[in-house]
């Protein structure tokens, strides 16, 4: 079966000595593998060098019996400008692509996280900054990793101020909960508040929400180490992205 649709590189390695295996996330199929033969060989081949997260449009064979799939065509559309000495850009898509990667099964489809991707690059591209912490819980949502933050998890019981993130839980403990797992570490309401607006809002309101260092800071921390705990194994990026943000 040939199809066909755009696709973000996640990554792309080496395959024997002339080809190239990319993972793509596309619009249509999710997250797919492919194999383009003789990329290495002849680069004129294909209308792209596979750049990372650039959007192209892919065409591919699909094989029942493979995992692996035959792109037979490959065309830039946009490389967001990532791969032209901006390594703050560069890092922080490093990130974004190593999570969509590590979260999101094969061959799963969802338009959201397609866009989600899209939203992403486009304000990377027109300011720089660092939006990781409303793509992480937008992702997150999406994929079916969500913290809770709506209520203490283990009773429902609302939360005016004073709440504890539980990473075993997967969410938040009250005061009277919190013997559940005393290593639940206290969350600051500004953090509470930004990331129940992030869950709600559109990108583009969430790009006008603006957090305290400090709220930004815990925020970051509470990300990494729920998905650390929950996805067996933190973001290999995470400490490269830290080191540029310090730059």
């Amino acid at each position: 079966m040939i199809l066909s649709t755009p696709a973000f590189v996640l990554r792309s390695y080496d395959f024997r000595e002339t080809s190239k295996i990319a993972v793509f996330f596309t619009r249509d199929f999710g997250k797919v593998k492919g194999v383009l033969k003789g990329i290495r060989s002849d680069p004129k081949k294909f209308y792209s060098t596979l750049p990372l997260l650039s959007l192209n449009h892919i065409v591919f064979y699909k094989k029942r019996a493979s995992e692996i799939h035959l792109v037979s065509q490959c065309d830039l559309i946009d490389d967001f400008a990532l791969n032209r000495g901006n390594l703050k850009a560069f890092g922080f898509s490093s990130f974004v692509s190593e999570l969509v990667d590590l979260v999101m099964p094969l061959e799963d489809a969802q338009t959201q996280v397609f866009s989600l991707i899209f939203d992403f690059l486009n304000s990377l591209k027109v300011n720089n900054q660092d939006t990781r912490p409303i793509f992480e819980i937008k992702m997150l949502a999406l994929s079916g990793f969500k913290p809770h933050f709506d209520s203490c998890v283990l009773c429902d019981a609302k939360l005016s101020s004073k709440g504890f993130f539980s990473h075993s839980k997967g969410g938040l403990l009250c005061s009277k909960c919190l013997f559940h797992d005393p290593r639940a570490e206290q969350i600051l309401a500004g953090a509470i508040a930004s990331i129940l607006y992030i869950e709600k809002s559109a990108w583009q309101k969430c790009m006008r929400l603006t957090m305290l260092p400090m709220v930004a800071r815990q925020l970051d921390n509470i990300l990494n180490c729920f998905i650390q705990y929950h996805l067996g194994r933190s973001l290999k990026t995470a400490p490269l992205v830290h080191e540029l943000l310090d730059l």
